[in-house]
């Protein structure tokens, strides 16, 4: 009985130690996805506060979505945690309960062997008093042959037929949970070398879309400075030519740097008349873009100005 449920309980420290390092893994891996998910967001966060462009805008969108499933990853992972966390409390309880219940059992038979060692010492002290010292000598000469037979552990019938099948069933799950165990381990890990492989991979990912994004930036500051620099280089001419050779000029320009030449000129009158001299087509486009640029600003002075040079325009064609 006793040898049963030690066996039992070494069972179970087996078991604890396998959902343990399960337990431990999830955790590993909801410590992985919060720290890729706070890397998400700090990209969002830098992109969010420098958006500039359309560009910007996809970024965002495609960064946002892999912060939703990044999120929804953790969510599942919590769950299995929990679900995990709940199968070690259960494995524990019932560590507690056979370990209990072996100390219990070990107590009870140190009892009945002193409750045996008493009533043979007050056997021993009635025959002392009852037969005198020669009759006790030769009882303890019987009871000492005896018990030299009694010392050794003899196999009953019942323990033949009950308990010897029973241990041996006991061995043969044990020896084959042990087998189990000992896979469960090196499938453990094994899933710990993924997981490392994975962090490395999603590392390397993370930096080749570092250098993606590094290099839309640059690409996108240099054609800005092209830009500034034909804006400029157009703003000397015009601010130096009358209104329709000005306007006839920016005609043949891109409707995006013709609004910014328009807006940088100090005179907002000109800039007015400029534009009404325009080819009437490309007025237009520039006048939609001076609109969509007015409404990305708030009271500033480049809103106001933008705002004058299109009411100047508006009362031209009234």
């Amino acid at each position: 009985m006793i040898k049963t449920l030690e066996k039992l309980i070494k069972i179970k420290e087996l078991e604890k130690l396998i959902e343990l390092q399960k337990l431990e893994n999830i955790k590993y891996e909801i410590k992985l996805i919060e720290s890729e998910k706070a890397k998400y967001f700090q990209l969002l966060e830098n992109k969010l506060k420098n958006m500039t462009s359309a560009r910007d805008l996809m970024e965002i969108a495609l960064l946002s979505r892999g912060v939703r499933s990044l999120e929804k990853r953790e969510r599942e992972k919590s769950k299995d945690l929990k679900s995990q966390e709940d199968r070690v409390k259960e494995l524990n309880l019932e560590y507690k309960t056979l370990s209990s219940y072996l100390d219990r059992k070990r107590k009870e038979i140190t009892k009945e062997d002193l409750k045996r060692e008493e009533r043979e010492h007050s056997y021993n002290h009635l025959l002392k008093r009852s037969y005198g010292k020669f009759l006790l000598i030769l009882v303890g000469f019987v009871l000492t042959a005896s018990a030299s037979g009694w010392g050794e552990e003899k196999t009953l019938p019942y323990q033949e037929k009950l308990i010897k099948p029973y241990l041996q069933k006991v061995s043969l799950e044990f020896e084959k949970l042990s087998e189990e165990l000992l896979k469960s381990f090196k499938a453990l890990e094994k899933k710990e070398k993924q997981l490392e492989e994975k962090k490395k991979f999603l590392l390397l990912l993370e930096e080749e879309l570092r250098k993606l994004l590094d290099k839309a930036i640059n690409l996108e500051r240099e054609e800005r400075e092209r830009k500034n620099k034909k804006v400029e280089k157009l703003l000397q001419i015009i601010a130096k030519a009358d209104p329709d050779s000005a306007g006839e000029t920016l005609s043949q320009v891109n409707p995006e740097i013709a609004g910014e030449v328009l807006v940088k000129l100090p005179n907002i009158r000109k800039a007015g008349e400029i534009l009404s001299s325009m080819d009437p087509e490309r007025a237009g486009k520039v006048i939609e873009y001076l609109m969509k640029r007015r409404e990305k600003l708030t009271a500033t002075p480049v809103r106001r100005k933008i705002e004058e040079i299109l009411k100047y325009v508006e009362g031209e064609s009234l």
